[in-house]
């Protein structure tokens, strides 16, 4: 494990849940507690390659995130604060996802469409770390080599099989999510806000917007 990609991961997860505990608490609050070392050993064993350093890491401090409902009224639950309403998965939520996005990974090579380097046909070496509520996936590129730690958001569901890159790397992605929460700014085409429900609650909410990318470039 790389010590200096695993602090700057905890540098930006720090920045980014600090941020939620005095602004978002109900989010904050949704986090689970840590995935076990055991819980890691059956990931990457589902999976059938070694997680990436800043993945563990964030699976050491929280196995994910819980979809509270804040009342029967409420237009989206506590837990689901990345954007397009992504949530972030625990350990058993990432190994059913990933058969999902393996199995449209196989379909697309199937359907011979779609060059070796391409990540349509690469999806097996994918893990899955959140989910949104339209079917797609965030996910986190495992093969070896320059992509390895990027972060995509590809919208399976919409058809969207070319994806975005939301950042190179864990810590970049919740550096620049961070960054736009802090100035008021969008992070790619999604600029932040909060939701206030009338149980008082208050939830981050990211408003799509068509916008000229700016911050999500970080490494």
């Amino acid at each position: 494990m790389s010590e200096s990609e695993v602090i700057a991961f905890d540098h930006a997860w720090g920045r980014f849940r600090a941020w939620l505990g005095e602004k978002s608490p109900a989010d904050r609050a949704a986090l689970r507690p840590p995935a076990t070392e055991e819980d890691l050993v059956r990931l990457e064993k589902g999976l059938g390659f070694p997680l990436h350093p800043q993945v563990r890491a964030l699976l050491r401090t929280h196995d994910g995130a819980e979809a509270r409902s804040l009342a029967p009224d409420a237009h989206r639950p506590a837990g689901a604060f990345l954007p397009l309403s992504h949530r972030l998965l625990g350990v058993d939520e990432i190994l059913e996802a990933y058969e999902i996005l393996a199995g449209v990974g196989e379909d697309n090579i199937d359907a011979d469409l779609w060059d070796d380097d391409e990540l349509a046909v690469n999806l097996h070496r994918c893990m899955p770390f959140a989910l949104p509520r339209d079917g797609g996936f965030a996910f986190v590129d495992h093969r070896q080599g320059p992509t390895f730690g990027h972060v995509h958001e590809m919208g399976i569901g919409s058809g969207d099989l070319t994806g975005t890159l939301w950042g190179t790397s864990l810590a970049g992605f919740f550096g620049a999510l961070t960054d736009a929460l802090e100035c008021g700014e969008p992070f790619l085409y999604y600029r932040p806000g909060t939701y206030a429900h009338t149980s008082g609650a208050h939830c981050l909410e990211w408003e799509v917007q068509v916008a000229t990318p700016g911050a999500g470039e970080g490494t």
